[in-house]
């Protein structure tokens, strides 16, 4: 995928594909750990809205004796033929299970071959148009190799974390449309709920599994072999986001140093683009500031004022930008009630939020260079004080990173 800087202010608007809705096959894979009822009913939604539809649940090595999920793989079962119950013979935690799926859909049954998979969580809640439009955006472009939906927050109204939370994935969900033409699609076809063109994904190799964020990485991997990815605009998917604050410190500090990981390995720039612009620019911002101080200690008492000045007001002009920019938005929150709006004017509660999500992106920073170092010093001498290495891993550790892959351990 090439840079074509012409789309930075001219969208790509690609001419439209035919095809046969009727002679699309498309599949999804469920992967699951431990089900809820909202699995059922996500099952219950796909089967009842989309009468060709083939649903793949894969369980994830539950653990026997969990008599709850068992009932409710029976329930799934019970729904309709057209779902297959899987399970993996060993934890291998979601990129895992959904290979294990795309394994058994292409060598088991050969004679059976998808246009479309779609790959989902377990909690998702679906609209009864919205696997209808992925396929349909999907295929309606030859170039096109995944779709994803648009993000909600089931949970909005649970707390104020949950409710900054919505507003956050309003903004995720505009920056997807907005990346469509000079960035060749979104950063990342998110593991909520994506559609992609069966080839594409067979063809790339499935799922990076020993991954912190296989959706982020499958998608720069096919970016790199040409394809080009899109968010529908009217395919909608809820999901619930973390009510506590220790849990969503965890989910950022695996999203923020997986998609480090991602950057360092890839082998372009263009798949990763946008991650490149933004962590250039928030450094660049660090490094105005560090150069404030600098001046400002060493340099006879005070910056330079002219300088003082640029700095004061490109920030300024930054914070305002942002502010409305935020505000406007707000159009397209079909969720949003008279309290998100106090929160996005008042601007303060964001504000704080963000700060503390850049925290983690510096943190994730950290890890990634100790890692680094630790791995270069190893691998040359092998002198680095065990103890030491220990004790700052432990750290990392205890503060949410890791360099282990997955979130869950059976």
């Amino acid at each position: 995928m090439a840079i074509n800087f012409k789309n930075f202010i001219l969208p790509t608007r690609a001419t439209k594909s035919f095809f046969d809705v009727e002679k699309t096959s498309v599949c999804a894979i469920i992967p699951t750990y431990k089900p809820g009822e909202l699995t059922v009913t996500l099952v219950e939604d796909l089967i009842r809205w989309n009468p060709r539809l083939a649903v793949y649940v894969v369980d994830d090595c539950t653990p026997r004796d969990e008599k709850d999920p068992f009932q409710i793989f029976e329930k799934i079962a019970r729904v309709s033929s057209r779902i297959t119950l899987l399970r993996t013979p060993a934890n291998a935690l979601k990129a895992g299970a959904l290979n294990y799926a795309l394994k058994y859909i292409f060598e088991g049954k050969k004679e059976y071959m998808p246009d479309v998979i779609l790959t989902l969580d377990d909690d998702v809640v679906v609209s009864p148009t919205t696997v209808q439009n992925l396929v349909a955006e999907l295929m309606s472009d030859n170039n096109l190799g995944a779709v994803c939906s648009q993000c909600a927050v089931l949970n909005k109204d649970k707390n104020l974390l949950t409710r900054l939370q919505g507003l956050e994935y309003l903004g995720f969900n505009a920056t997807r449309l907005a990346d469509e033409g000079f960035y060749g699609g979104p950063l990342v076809m998110h593991g909520m709920l994506t559609a992609f063109r069966a080839r594409a994904l067979f063809g790339a190799g499935g799922f990076a599994e020993k991954h912190l964020i296989e959706d982020y990485e499958i998608t720069a991997r096919l970016k790199t072999r040409g394809w080009r990815v899109k968010a529908a605009i009217n395919a909608y998917a809820w999901t619930k986001v973390p009510e506590r604050f220790s849990v969503l410190w965890r989910q950022r500090t695996r999203w923020s140093y997986g998609g480090i990981t991602v950057i360092a390995k890839a082998k372009r720039a263009a798949p990763v683009l946008q991650d490149l612009l933004g962590h250039g620019v928030f450094f660049s911002t660090v490094l105005m500031i560090d150069l404030l101080i600098v001046l400002t200690l060493f340099g006879g008492g005070a910056a330079h004022p002219q300088l003082a000045r640029w700095i004061i007001g490109l920030s300024l002009l930054q914070v305002a930008v942002w502010y409305l920019f935020q505000l406007w938005l707000m159009r397209f929150y079909k969720e949003k009630d008279r309290y998100d709006w106090v929160l996005r004017a008042s601007m303060v509660p964001e504000f704080v939020y963000s700060n503390i999500l850049t925290l983690v992106v510096v943190g994730s920073y950290l890890f990634f260079i100790f890692t680094m170092l630790t791995r270069t010093v190893t691998q040359k001498n092998g002198l680095v004080p065990q103890g030491l290495v220990t004790r700052c891993r432990k750290l990392f550790l205890l503060v949410g990173y890791t360099d282990g892959w997955g979130t869950r351990v059976s």
